[in-house]
């Protein structure tokens, strides 16, 4: 994917700058776009059939073409390592195009594999508690091992626990932004978006330096849900954004899982909700794949990665009795420390040295608030089983 001729982009950059500078004009292609019909002539003529489609757009398009913001955002395309796909370009992702409002034009940083098309959506919570994190990168881990490309929005919250579950899997992650695709929001997540970009793709259909404005990210929503085969919330309040994507995946007739919570939980409100009125309630990774036709899973198969669990073989490891001893006490639920001292009747300055090394280890994972779970258990067993 490179940028060496832009030629015949030059029309659809102008469209999608014309969009952003007249809303009314974003409307009407909106309405247009919208019937698959109208789809299905564009994909036959281009642009053609949208300037025949869409009232005065000729015109427009003409203007755009020779104002200084088209010529900026021609000469950022071809200085950057960024690629525009347009909705006539045969890697413009297929299950995007046939949503009811597909963007025209996507920017993409990273590349876009054959296996983005086996996708599921991960969304919820800015805000997740411990179950809620755990809950994120284990299914995001575990769809990434089996094939599957995680998609989400670079948000805090479950969308960075996302993208980190299937980066750490060794999978593919997409990205989605609000924003401009130079713009890094928030900016705290630069590395995860760096690392997305050279294990996966970052996607925006906003011209460079677009601000992540609020208003943006309900457009960005259908975006995330239209690249998927499925979207699956983990976490969402009564009125979270989360349940405006699960919406959304439900108009492009797309599968909606959820995963349940507690019902005096704020964060389980949403969740539980769409669970009532009829998602599919996500215990475990096969909850999930069991939805998918049998040639979807097929096709999975092929991209399907190494078990974290047996990425490295376990008899190599060795540990002292006191780290088996601190791995033992731990569950697949959050502890916390100080309830790993009393269990132990370590000091506290051992245990959290042990758990330390048991973290870069990969045995353990932690959570903010000094709570721990154990990463992976058969290897625990293992361990103390030899000990």
């Amino acid at each position: 994917m490179h940028n060496a001729g832009l030629t015949d982009t030059l029309p659809w950059i102008a469209l999608n700058l014309a969009c952003a500078t007249w809303p009314a004009l974003h409307k009407e292609l909106t309405r247009y776009l919208a019937e698959p019909e109208h789809r299905d002539g564009i994909l036959r003529e281009g642009m053609q059939a949208l300037e025949a489609g869409v009232q005065g757009l000729g015109e427009k398009l003409a203007a755009m073409q020779r104002s200084r913001a088209f010529a900026a955002e021609v000469e950022r395309l071809q200085t950057s390592q960024v690629t525009l796909l347009t909705l006539v370009d045969s890697l413009y992702p297929q299950l995007l195009r046939w949503i009811p409002s597909p963007p025209p034009v996507l920017y993409v940083r990273g590349t876009l594999q054959p296996q983005s098309q086996l996708a599921v959506a991960v969304v919820g919570s800015r805000k997740p508690s411990h179950y809620g994190q755990m809950m994120a990168q284990r299914l995001s881990a575990a769809l990434a091992q089996h094939g599957y490309t995680v998609v989400s929005g670079l948000a805090r919250g479950i969308d960075s626990l996302a993208h980190e579950g299937a980066l750490r899997a060794s999978g593919q992650t997409l990205a989605v932004l609000g924003s401009g695709i130079n713009v890094i929001y928030p900016p705290e997540n630069r590395r995860l978006y760096e690392r997305i970009g050279e294990q996966g793709a970052v996607l925006s259909e906003f011209p460079f330096d677009t601000k992540p404005d609020r208003w943006n990210f309900p457009r960005r929503n259908r975006i995330i849900s239209g690249l998927a085969l499925g979207t699956l919330v983990i976490e969402a309040t009564a009125h979270s954004g989360s349940l405006h994507t699960a919406r959304h995946a439900l108009e492009q007739g797309r599968e909606v899982f959820a995963v349940p919570g507690r019902i005096d939980a704020p964060n389980s409100q949403g969740t539980n909700e769409l669970i009532k009125s009829g998602a599919k309630l996500v215990a475990e990774i096969n909850d999930i794949l069991e939805e998918f036709p049998a040639a979807v899973r097929h096709s999975a198969q092929q991209y399907q990665t190494p078990a974290v669990s047996s990425a490295s073989p376990q008899t190599s490891v060795t540990l002292s009795a006191q780290e088996a001893q601190i791995l033992a006490l731990l569950q697949a639920e959050e502890t916390h420390i100080d309830t790993l001292i009393h269990a132990s009747q370590l000091p506290a300055q051992v245990v959290a040295s042990i758990l330390v090394m048991l973290e870069l280890r990969g045995l353990v994972q932690q959570f903010p608030g000094k709570f721990f779970t154990c990463r992976r258990r058969e290897t625990a067993e293992t361990i103390d089983e030899r000990k």
